[in-house]
Formats: structure tokens, C-alpha cells, sequence
């Protein structure tokens, strides 16, 4: 008893020390990270919402665009038929929103999309999501973005439940060219799943204008170089962020010291 007591407390202030937070865009940053980025925006913006679900994300970016008078496109992709009818009723009365039945990976084709329920949440191209299974076309961002000629794009947001490094490969050309301002990815232990971690991200991002970052609650921390302390495989929201961009100035230098520390400037 007397253990377990430890470690939960332990556990709680090791999370607190390494900004972990829970899962909630409410509380963890999230929703505070795209207000910004859209109050940021002067003109029309175009986001991207890979791995819709339900529709909450859209749903809000629509909300605080209006709050700002802004012209807002949300393009939300949802593959499993049964999830997509979901967010389509979510967004029914939003025509800033367009739903797209593709799920976007690192190469076109086709691929079973597995899952447990309609918007259960964890449904992915990994039999580890369920043991329903719908065949689902694939497609790249890179060309998906140049067949909608919709660039520049304001910010993507990917939710898809360990695949997230391959929607970025997918993405590479885009992101060489520097033509989005924020990718947000969610990083967890399903990840794993592609043998593929918080490492190469940055060797991901070597050869492009993109700085690395991690949304806290209190706003953005940046990191110019990788630790092993990062792939922990915490369930949490991580960046990419064009040096250039708003968001980017705004990120707090943080690393991890000599101890395994983390450190802010």
C-alpha cells in the first residue's frame, strides 16, 4: 500500500515537472494553441483536422474564427464510414467545415482501417484498434494539398492514433517548402506500432524550416535538439513550427540538463 501510495505521488510530480498534462484540449493547451494561431491571421485560413473523429476540433476552430470575424476553411478527414457520419452530423450546420473520406498516410493505395466502435476515438490502420475492419483509400498530404491548391495552410492538426509520424512523411514536400505555419501531432505509445519515435522527428525535420515544440497548458515550449527524455511515450501534443511563424516567436526555449532536468530560459 505504502508503494503504491509513493509512486502515484511520485508519478504525479515527475509528470508535473516535465509539463505532462491531461489529454483535454480544455486544460492541456490545445484549444489555446489554435486560438492563437488564428487570431494570428490576418486573411482567409485554410486548417486541416487529420483524424476528425467526432468533429470537436473543426467545431472549435469554426467557433473561434467567427469570434474573430475571420474567413475560416476546416478540411476534416475521417476514413471509417461509421465515424464519418458522426462528424458529419456534427458539423451539419457549419459550412466551414468539408468532410473528406480519405485517411492520409506517407503513400496513396488502399489499407483496412480498423476499430471498436463508431467514434470510439483509438480506430487506426492497426489491428491493436479493434477487431471491426473497413478497406479505406490512402492518399499523401503532398498531394492532396497540390490537387486543392489550397496553400498557404494556417495549421494541420493529426490525431491518428500512432500513424501521425507517417501523415508527416506524407508530407514532406509541403513541409519542405514551408508551406504551413503549424502542425500539431499527437505522440504516444502507439507510435511504437511503426517502430518510430520522437527521434526521428528531428532527424525528420533537418532539411526544413521547422523547429520543434510541445504544447503546455501555459502556451508553447521549443526544443532545437533531441533527448531521450522526451520519448517517454506520454501521451501528449507536439509541434512543428515554421522558425518564421507567429507561434514560433512565442515558443519558450526549454531543454533537459546534465540531470535529465527540464529547463526553461
Amino acid at each position: 500500500m505504502l508503494r503504491n501510495v509513493a509512486y502515484k505521488i511520485g508519478r504525479k510530480l515527475y509528470f508535473w515537472a516535465r509539463k505532462e498534462t491531461p489529454n483535454s484540449p480544455e486544460e492541456n493547451g490545445e484549444f489555446a494553441l489554435l486560438s492563437h494561431v488564428l487570431s494570428e491571421t490576418a486573411g482567409p485560413a485554410t486548417v486541416l483536422d487529420v483524424g476528425a473523429n467526432r468533429g470537436e476540433w473543426s467545431r472549435k476552430a469554426v467557433s473561434l474564427a467567427r469570434a474573430n470575424r475571420l474567413d475560416v476553411c476546416v478540411h476534416a478527414f475521417e476514413p471509417l464510414s461509421g465515424t464519418r457520419a458522426l462528424l458529419e452530423k456534427g458539423v451539419a450546420e457549419l459550412p466551414e467545415v468539408r468532410v473528406h473520406s480519405v485517411a492520409l498516410s506517407n503513400a496513396p493505395g488502399t489499407a483496412a482501417f480498423y476499430s471498436q466502435s463508431a467514434g470510439s476515438g483509438t480506430s487506426s490502420l492497426h489491428p491493436v484498434s479493434g477487431n471491426r475492419a473497413e478497406d479505406v483509400k490512402l492518399a499523401t498530404l503532398d498531394a492532396w494539398i497540390a490537387d486543392q491548391q489550397c496553400t498557404p495552410v494556417r495549421m494541420i492538426k493529426i490525431d491518428v492514433e500512432g500513424f501521425d509520424s507517417l501523415v508527416l512523411e506524407g508530407a514532406a514536400r509541403t513541409l519542405q517548402e514551408g508551406l504551413v505555419d503549424v502542425v500539431q501531432f499527437e505522440y504516444n505509445w502507439r507510435w511504437l506500432l511503426n517502430s518510430r519515435s520522437l527521434h526521428w522527428v528531428f532527424q525528420f525535420i533537418e532539411d526544413k524550416p521547422y523547429i520543434f515544440g510541445k504544447v503546455v497548458p501555459d502556451g508553447v515550449i521549443t526544443f532545437e535538439r533531441w533527448h531521450f527524455e522526451l520519448d517517454r511515450f506520454f501521451e501528449g501534443n507536439y509541434l512543428l513550427l515554421r522558425r518564421d511563424s507567429a507561434v514560433a516567436q512565442l515558443g519558450r526555449p526549454a531543454w533537459f540538463d546534465q540531470s535529465n532536468v527540464l529547463r526553461l530560459a
